[in-house]
């Protein structure tokens, strides 16, 4: 039934957890810090997100970009490796 299969999964969860605990490895969720929306940050804000972002990655830079008819700009990540899959993302 539903219950004993909850009851067995429940039993499994604890059996792992404590599992986890006996070899000191950290499995609760850390709390997330609230991310801002891009758009709100400040141009030191978004330069800070962008390094801490890429931080160690030498393929990885900003582009500009302007819209031709809007007129606004700004800046994206481009990276050498962009037709490479799964090393850009």
């Amino acid at each position: 039934s539903d219950s004993d299969e909850l009851a067995a999964l429940r039993a499994e969860n604890a059996r792992l957890v404590s599992l986890l605990e006996a070899h000191g490895i950290e499995w609760r969720r850390k709390p997330q810090t609230p991310v801002q929306r891009v758009s709100v940050l400040s141009t030191d804000e978004k330069v800070a997100l962008f390094r801490r972002l890429f931080r160690g990655r030498d393929d990885v830079w900003a582009l500009r970009w302007e819209s031709k008819t809007s007129g606004k700009s700004g800046y994206s990540p481009a990276c050498a490796n962009e037709w490479q899959a799964r090393i850009c993302g």
